[in-house]
C-alpha cells in the first residue's frame, strides 16, 4: 500500500495543468481540416447533368416575322397610309386648339335611371346623393347598359382632312364596383358592355376605342376578343386606334388581345396600340404572345407598351418600323401608278459625281475623306460613283477614303479603270474591299496604261488566300505602276507584286533612255 507522501505526490501530479490539457487533447477527436469549398458553377454555364429547371415563359428565337414574307398588296398598304395621313392630322389638330384654350370633343353623358330597391321600397340614399351630385349609379342588373348608354359615350370629330368617330369610356368606377368578390355581378356587366358597344348600329364606324383608366380587367378584353371574332371581318372594321392605357391588363386579357391582332381578318384597320402604365406587370407568355402577333401585323405603325423581354421589345421595334416604312412605299407606288411621282432633286454629292461622270472640265481631281454626305448615300448611289470615272479625261488624282465603299463599288471601278486614259492615282484606302472586290480592281488595273500609284491598304474585310493568289497574274500586263499598296499575307504574294512594279521601273527607265536617245539624235 503507497504512502501518504506517495499518495499526495500523485494527486498533485493528476490534478496539474499540464496533466489536464494532455487528457483534454488526448480524449477530444481531432478535428476534421477545414476545407474552402467553392460555390458551384451558375446554371446557364453547366451543359449536361441534372435535371433543368422549367423556363417561366416561352422561349423565342430567331423569329422572322411573317410580315417580311407575304406578297405586298400595294393597294390595301395606300389605304393604310391615308388613313394614318387623316389620323396625324386630326392629332395635330387637337394639338392647335389645346394650345388656343380650346377644350376637346366629349361624350355628353347622363347618368342611368336608378334602379329601385324593391325590399325597401325606395332607392338606396347614398345611390340618390350620387345622382343629386350629379354621380353616376352602376347596378348589378346592368338595365342601364344599352344602345343608348353606347350613344352618349360616342364622340364625332370632323376636320377638313379628317373624320373620326371615337367610343369614349374612363370611368373607373365600375370596375371598382363589381370587383373579383362579386364575380358574377361582374360577368353581367362585362357581357352586357361588349355586346351593347358591338351591337350598336354605327359600331362598324368606330375609328377610334378610348378606354384608358377604365380598371379593365382580363375578362373584359377576353370578352371582348371572343365576340370580335365570331365576326372578324364586320365587328369594329374601321378600328383604327386600341387605348387600353392604365387599366389591369395583365396575362389573358394580353393574350386574348395578341389573338385578335394575330387574326388575317379582324381589326385589319388598327394602326394605333396603346397600353402603357397597366396596374399590374404583363407576364412572360403575355410579352411573347404579344410580340409574336404584332410580327403577324400589316397595319401597326404606333405600339405604346412597356415590355421587360429585350427580344420581345426589339421584335415589336422592328415590325413597327418596318410596317411604317411600308406606308411611304405604297405612296411612292400609287404616285407612280397615277404618275403623279415627282423626281426627287439630286443631293449635291449626288450631282458632283454627275458632273464627273459628264466629264466636266473644272474636275481635275477627286479627294473625299469621310465625308458624311457621300456616307448617307444610298448603296445604288455608290456604286454609280464608281462607274462616274470611266470616260472621264480630266481627272488625275482620286482620292476617296473611310467611306465604308464595298465590293459592288470596286466592281464598277475595275471596269472604270480598264477604259479610263487619264488617272495617275488612285487611293481607296480604309474601306469594306474583301478579296473578290480587289480581284475586280486588279482586273481593270493590269488593262490600265496610265494609272503609277494604286492603293488599297486597310480594308476592314480581310482577303482571303485564295484570292490573294491570282493577283500578280492579274497585275502583269500592266506597264505603268511603279508604286503599289495591297495588304498580302502570303510573302511569296508579295514578292511576285514587287517583281511587277520593279518591271514596271525599268521597263520606264529604258523607254526615258530611248526618247532621251531620239531627241538627242
Amino acid at each position: 500500500m503507497p504512502s501518504v507522501k506517495e499518495r499526495m505526490a500523485a494527486f498533485k501530479d493528476a490534478s496539474s495543468p499540464e496533466k489536464f490539457d494532455q487528457d483534454k487533447r488526448r480524449t477530444t477527436p481531432k478535428a476534421k481540416p477545414r476545407v474552402r469549398s467553392l460555390s458551384p458553377p451558375p446554371n446557364f454555364l453547366t451543359n449536361s447533368g441534372g435535371k433543368k429547371k422549367p423556363v417561366r415563359g416561352k422561349v423565342v428565337e430567331n423569329r422572322v416575322s411573317p410580315v417580311r414574307q407575304r406578297p405586298k398588296d400595294w393597294d390595301y398598304l395606300f389605304d393604310l397610309a391615308n388613313r394614318f395621313d387623316q389620323f396625324k392630322a386630326e392629332e395635330a389638330d387637337e394639338k392647335k386648339k389645346k394650345a388656343a384654350g380650346e377644350s376637346p370633343p366629349t361624350p355628353e353623358k347622363e347618368a342611368p335611371a336608378e334602379e329601385a330597391n324593391e325590399e325597401e321600397g325606395g332607392g338606396d340614399i347614398r345611390s340618390a346623393l350620387e345622382g343629386v351630385m350629379g354621380g353616376t349609379t352602376y347596378t348589378a342588373k346592368a338595365d342601364w347598359l344599352n344602345q343608348d348608354w353606347v350613344t352618349e359615350h360616342l364622340v364625332e370629330n370632323t376636320g377638313e382632312n379628317y373624320k373620326s368617330l371615337t367610343f369614349q369610356f374612363n370611368d373607373p368606377k365600375l370596375f371598382k364596383k363589381f370587383t373579383k368578390t362579386q364575380d358574377k355581378d361582374r360577368r353581367v356587366i362585362i357581357s352586357k358592355f361588349v355586346s351593347s358597344l358591338l351591337s350598336h348600329p354605327k359600331s362598324g364606324e368606330i375609328t377610334r376605342l378610348d378606354l384608358h383608366g377604365a380598371v379593365l380587367p382580363d375578362e373584359f378584353m377576353e370578352e371582348l376578343a371572343t365576340e370580335i371574332l365570331k365576326k372578324p371581318t364586320s365587328t369594329l372594321k374601321n378600328l383604327q386606334m386600341l387605348n387600353l392605357e392604365s387599366n389591369l391588363l395583365q396575362g389573358k386579357g394580353i393574350e386574348a388581345l395578341a389573338r385578335l391582332i394575330r387574326h388575317d381578318l379582324s381589326l385589319r384597320y388598327l394602326q394605333v396600340l396603346m397600353l402603357e402604365n397597366q396596374g399590374k406587370t404583363m407576364t412572360s407568355d403575355a410579352e411573347t404572345a404579344l410580340a409574336t402577333a404584332i410580327g403577324h401585323s400589316n397595319s401597326l405603325v404606333v405600339c405604346s407598351l412597356r415590355v421587360r423581354g429585350a427580344l420581345e421589345k426589339k421584335e415589336i421595334d422592328d415590325i413597327v418600323a418596318y410596317n411604317m416604312d411600308h406606308l411611304r412605299q405604297a405612296r411612292r407606288e400609287h404616285a407612280a401608278k397615277s404618275g403623279t411621282l415627282k423626281t426627287r432633286k439630286r443631293n449635291d454629292m449626288e450631282q458632283y459625281f454627275d458632273k464627273i461622270a459628264a466629264n466636266d472640265e473644272s474636275i481635275t481631281q477627286v479627294d473625299i475623306v469621310g465625308d458624311q454626305k457621300f456616307l448617307t448615300l444610298k448603296s445604288a448611289e455608290k456604286v454609280k460613283t464608281g462607274a462616274a470615272f470611266a470616260t472621264n479625261t480630266n481627272i488625275k488624282t482620286l482620292k476617296m477614303q473611310k467611306l465604308g465603299l464595298d465590293d459592288d463599288f470596286a466592281k464598277q471601278l475595275g471596269e472604270s479603270l480598264a477604259k479610263n486614259t487619264t488617272l495617275e492615282k488612285v487611293v481607296i484606302d480604309s474601306n469594306s474591299i474583301s478579296g473578290v472586290g480587289i480581284k475586280a480592281l486588279f482586273a481593270g488595273l493590269g488593262q490600265n496604261s496610265t494609272i503609277v500609284e494604286f492603293q488599297v491598304r486597310h480594308q476592314s474585310k480581310t482577303m482571303a488566300s485564295t484570292d490573294e493568289q491570282p493577283l500578280p497574274e492579274l497585275l502583269e500586263p500592266n506597264k505603268t505602276i511603279i508604286k503599289l499598296g495591297v495588304d498580302c499575307r502570303d510573302q511569296l504574294i508579295k514578292m511576285k507584286l514587287d517583281k511587277v512594279t520593279n518591271n514596271n521601273r525599268e521597263h520606264q527607265r529604258k523607254l526615258r533612255a530611248a526618247a532621251k536617245k531620239a531627241a538627242a539624235g
